[in-house]
């Protein structure tokens, strides 16, 4: 449920000179998880040049809602898994006619519901050689360089969906303790998934990423379009390649055990404008829009 407000003054001292309507999904996140932030005007009002949220130092863009009809916009704001309990604000800043304005929520941030786990993997995947270090930071950098590329059109034309129906056996979020070693966290949700099951595309976009990993395994990364992107890894085969459009459902590959892994599953995470987040939580919220 969205929190509605109409808000007739900014927090500076002039009155705003647009009708606008302004909803969040939510202003009480946990760290990792993903606030969705509509942005409606009224018709008559003049052109709105730019419009941003501003939210822990950084400023995220709004896009046109296709899934509304008017003048709609809506952002997705992203809260970083290392974000501490704290009280903070997101400020929605938009410039209309030469003038800028300011509209300011309160956003509570909590800890996530995160448990530790401890892993029995073998030595060499536990204790990591310089070479393989090198092959790490060079993915590594291949990945950042991909999540940080904003894709001016969203792909996505329906409610997002999971990328296999199968029972999740490890959630977003928790603590990673390999050989008694704390590493990590699980920065993804993993699926129960025999060799050879079909992983499938939660919605639209382009691949790309196919590749074979050191953590990873075979993986497969889609870009849905403005700052959206969902990864699918640990795959035995692959089914499409790099540069190729996939229709929600399409099947990208094939679940396996490469990478480092004690089994076979499906390990899926998603990004939101360069930040991991909770793909559970973010499925849920980004189809709020759709709805």
């Amino acid at each position: 449920m969205f929190l509605k407000v109409l808000f007739l003054i900014s927090i500076c001292t002039k009155f705003l000179s647009a009708n606008v309507n302004v909803e969040l999904s939510s202003e009480d996140i946990a760290n990792a998880q993903t606030i969705l932030v509509k942005f409606k005007a009224d018709q008559n009002e003049p052109k709105i040049d730019r419009i941003y949220a501003a939210y822990e130092g950084v400023r995220y863009p709004f896009y046109r809602d296709k899934f509304s009809k008017g003048r709609s916009f809506y952002a997705l704001v992203p809260t970083s898994y290392y974000s501490k309990v704290k009280q903070t604000k997101m400020v929605i800043v938009y410039i209309e006619n030469g003038e800028k304005f300011y509209i300011t929520y309160p956003v509570s941030i909590h800890e996530g519901d995160y448990k530790s786990e401890k892993l029995k993997v073998a030595p060499s995947r536990a204790k990591i050689s310089l070479k393989n270090k090198r092959r790490i930071a060079k993915e590594q950098k291949e990945a950042m360089k991909i999540y940080h590329t904003n894709t001016q059109k969203l792909y996505i034309k329906h409610p997002l969906a999971y990328p296999m129906k199968s029972k999740i056996t490890s959630a977003f979020g928790n603590k990673r303790l390999f050989n008694g070693m704390l590493k990590s966290y699980h920065s993804g949700t993993d699926f129960r998934a025999k060799k050879g099951t079909p992983i499938r595309a939660v919605g639209a976009g382009r691949v790309v990423l196919v590749k074979k990993r050191f953590f990873a395994g075979n993986s497969v990364i889609i870009d849905h379009g403005e700052g959206i992107y969902t990864g699918y890894y640990h795959m035995s085969h692959f089914k499409v390649h790099k540069g190729q459009l996939v229709h929600k459902g399409e099947i990208l590959g094939l679940a396996g055990a490469t990478g480092r892994v004690t089994g076979p599953h499906l390990h899926f995470s998603v990004r939101v404008n360069g930040v991991q987040v909770d793909p559970i939580q973010f499925l849920e919220t980004f189809n709020l829009l759709v709805e």
